[in-house]
């Protein structure tokens, strides 16, 4: 449809949209409806339309609709839901840092996930989906032991983790999301710079739900850093546990030391560690990380918390290479990042992918092509701002995939 036609048509068309959805989504954020309305900036839009459209006594346009979704932070298509979202809201904070308090962009981000997995949950428990055994299948009490060996039997047939972080990440996404598991890598909602979240308030969080599990990544981090985000989560949806998570090693919540924990094991197993540690031809310190770090896909803070846990060296040489590797990380944060997130937001179709995950996408595919939802709604759900570049998304998807 040309460009012309369409904006026409999105400004003519009503959105029958659930006003029940509407209404929460702006008293979800603590909108007032003076507020909406300044915020549009329409002078043919008043409170009293806005009032109309919450209680079904009239419809705005789609291009209206359009808006008032972006400007509540949520997919557009969340609004034809038949009921107002249960998961769509703050998730359990396992942080120390910053507990409890959510960034405006980071709320839109989690709500676009959220928004996801809600539609997912729905349309797949109406195909008859089974709930996946392994989601809540351990607790606390098993020990982390039971849990890397949980983690094995279902991602690794054979050891094929790589020494290199990228090739492993990628390898274990795929078998994450070959078990049914829905992987988001991205930092923005919308997949907008200026929504951008910074992986100091959030590196990764996990939606423990046994018909759509969804791992969340901040894509602002390390190869090695989402790597172990990764597996972190992973532990989440094995206890069953949702939540914004916390890797540092200074978090003392049971779950999160747990986690943690299982992860490190599972990356760098303590037999081969040490087995390492022990060939080593020097005593120097710096020698033996970096013997470590060219075996294991971990970063050289995972490999310096491994050393010290493994009792090879004393709080006082641990502390000062635990601030060592702060420094560093701080310094890939304000310069390393820039360069990999530039191409990441200057590729559209990489950074839809990455944010969609292969599954999700596949599955939005297939339901647009059997007519069980509009084409708008797939674009809506996949974050494709315009309907005609949809086949253009769907041929350049074909080519990274």
């Amino acid at each position: 449809m040309p460009k012309k036609n369409k904006v026409q048509l999105d400004v003519a068309l009503k959105a029958c949209i659930n006003p029940n959805v509407l209404k929460w989504a702006r008293d979800s954020i603590g909108l007032y409806p003076s507020d909406v309305i300044k915020k549009l900036g329409r002078k043919t839009i008043t409170e009293e339309n806005l009032i109309d459209w919450e209680k079904g006594r009239d419809y705005p346009t789609v291009h209206i609709a359009k808006i008032l979704a972006k400007m509540y932070g949520i997919k557009f298509i969340a609004l034809y839901l038949q009921d107002i979202p249960k998961n769509i809201k703050p998730l359990k904070d396992f942080r120390v840092s910053n507990p409890n308090f959510f960034s405006r962009n980071f709320v839109f981000l989690m709500r676009e996930i959220q928004g996801k997995q809600e539609w997912l949950k729905e349309y797949l428990t109406s195909k008859g989906t089974k709930p996946l055994n392994f989601v809540n299948s351990i607790g606390l009490n098993d020990g982390v032991k039971k849990a890397v060996q949980s983690i094995n039997d279902l991602l690794l047939s054979e050891n094929r983790l790589k020494p290199k972080a990228e090739e492993s990440l990628k390898f274990l996404v795929e078998k994450i999301e070959s078990l049914g598991i829905f992987v988001s890598i991205g930092n923005s909602f919308n997949g907008h710079y200026l929504y951008a979240v910074e992986s100091s308030e959030a590196r990764g969080f996990a939606i423990a739900d046994k018909i759509a599990p969804f791992i969340f990544i901040n894509s602002k981090d390390s190869k090695k850093a989402q790597l172990f985000t990764l597996i972190h989560e992973f532990c989440h949806l094995l206890l069953g546990e949702s939540g914004v998570s916390d890797v540092s090693n200074r978090n003392n919540k049971p779950t999160e030391v747990f986690c943690n924990k299982a992860t490190a094991e599972f990356l760098m197993p303590a037999d081969k560690f040490m087995e390492v540690w022990n060939d080593a031809t020097t005593d120097g310190l710096n020698e033996r990380i970096k013997k470590l770090k060219d075996t294991f896909p971990a970063s050289t803070l995972s490999i310096i918390i491994k050393i010290y846990e493994l009792k090879l060296i004393d709080k006082a040489i641990f502390d000062k290479e635990y601030r060592n590797c702060k420094n560093d990380y701080a310094k890939f944060v304000s310069t390393g990042t820039q360069k990999q997130n530039k191409t990441f937001f200057a590729n559209p179709y990489i950074r839809t992918l990455k944010i969609n995950g292969r599954q999700f996408i596949g599955i939005v595919k297939e339901a647009c092509n059997r007519n069980e939802i509009m084409i708008r709604n797939a674009c809506s759900l996949l974050g494709i701002a315009k309907v005609m570049k949809f086949d253009t998304y769907e041929r350049k998807w074909d080519k990274y995939l």
